[in-house]
């Protein structure tokens, strides 16, 4: 797609993206022998090779992911506005919609890799160092980190629409955070609330392996859909209407 090459090799150009995926992909191999190491000294079994993978997601989509998530939002756009690069785009032969829309599915892209790459570690440090990895787990585990994307993005096009109102990274950044912070309170304090929030989905996996494919799941996916939909539309509405 028009844009989406160079969205992508000015992300992964950079050190803080590099260093992120290593990031990304040690904690899970370095957590499994830890807990392997703590379940033999004190002679009992919290997580096993199966159950491994879906508590380091639970992790992930909670605390890890969104964060960086932020992080890259906030560089992409108001970082770019910041350093007046925005304006360089634009004299190329690209509408403004090509480039809003490029930098959607690299931002998309890139969680995905980000899913991928706990998904493998995870599920090889379960295998090696955890009892009763079976090919069941395996593919528990890979569905269960292909459905956490669409809770994730879902809140990732909602930071693209907020951070359209702000001029600087580093503003726009702890803005998305706070605002992470409270949809994640508003979750647990007033789950009624919060329904109305795509963090509160965040644990949409769950529901899918407890429950399968329902009226309720398929719902809230409809909801996750519409809710994309809606602030990917708002999102360039904004940023249509902005003058770099």
């Amino acid at each position: 797609m028009q844009n989406l090459k160079n969205e992508w090799i000015k992300l992964t150009r950079k050190r803080s993206t590099i260093v992120l995926l290593i990031i990304t992909a040690i904690f899970p191999l370095l957590a499994g022998p830890l807990v392997q190491m703590l379940q033999n000294r004190f002679g009992f079994t919290a997580f096993d090779g199966e159950s491994f993978p879906l508590v380091i997601l639970s992790l992930a989509i909670t605390f890890y992911l969104p964060l960086l998530l932020a992080f890259v939002i906030s560089d992409m756009f108001a970082g770019e506005q910041e350093q007046k690069n925005l304006p360089f785009l634009l004299v190329r032969p690209i509408s403004r919609y090509h480039l809003f829309n490029s930098k959607i599915l690299c931002t998309g892209i890139y969680l995905f890799i980000l899913l991928i790459i706990i998904c493998i570690t995870s599920l090889i440090t379960g295998a090696i160092w955890l009892e009763n990895f079976t090919f069941h787990g395996l593919m528990l585990g890979v569905t269960a980190y292909i459905l956490s994307w669409f809770p994730l993005m879902a809140i990732g096009v909602l930071l693209v629409f907020l951070v359209q109102w702000i001029g600087s990274s580093s503003k726009a950044l702890t803005f998305s955070i706070l605002l992470y912070l409270v949809m994640i309170v508003l979750t647990y304090l007033f789950p009624t609330v919060a329904q109305w929030l795509p963090a509160y989905d965040n644990d949409w996996y769950q529901r899918w392996m407890n429950s399968g494919f329902n009226v309720v799941n398929l719902g809230r996916g409809v909801y996750l859909l519409s809710w994309f939909a809606m602030f990917f539309t708002l999102g360039f509405n904004k940023f249509n209407q902005k003058e770099f």
